[in-house]
């Protein structure tokens, strides 16, 4: 008679212990990749910022993915800034360009950074006010492009 009684108390606790949420364990190591070209005039510098995750255990809640930061276009003159993009937006990769007049300047400084943040979707409603942050990377990357090197590239 015992066993009839254990085998429902056993099938309730496999039962709940599926219903049980399991956070994602997961590291972060946000990369840049900076390019830029020569279009009308104008240098285009593009930032591809990507996530990377490291999901050690992939648990059964949803993960969301938020970058922050800003990219930077700086003559080589005096430092100043030409033009700038300040960013954010979610995925786990982004682009974002930025852009200034080749008429004026000959060499120009590129700057990308910020920070990406992993937030587990409880609620799976894809708002992190409510969500518990998992894990978060900065990134930081910089190039210089001469705009004669540049203008002998062919663009595809």
């Amino acid at each position: 008679m015992k066993p009839l009684h254990i085998f429902p108390a056993f099938i309730m606790f496999v039962l709940s212990g599926c219903v049980v949420g399991e956070e994602p364990v997961l590291l972060i190591r946000p990369t840049v990749e900076l390019s830029a070209h020569v279009k009308d005039e104008k240098i285009v510098a593009t930032a591809l910022i990507s996530a990377n995750p490291d999901i050690l255990t992939a648990g059964n809640i949803p993960v969301i993915y938020r970058f922050s930061g800003e990219m930077d276009i700086h003559n080589t003159v005096n430092g100043s800034i030409i033009d700038y993009n300040a960013f954010s937006g979610g995925g786990l990769s982004q682009v974002y360009t930025v852009s200034a007049d080749t008429a004026t300047h000959e060499r120009f400084i590129v700057i990308a950074f910020g920070s990406i943040e992993a937030y587990a979707d409880i609620a799976s409603d894809g708002e992190v006010s409510n969500d518990p942050l998992l894990a978060s990377g900065d990134f930081y990357k910089e190039a210089l492009y001469i705009v004669s090197e540049l203008a002998g590239i062919p663009q595809q």
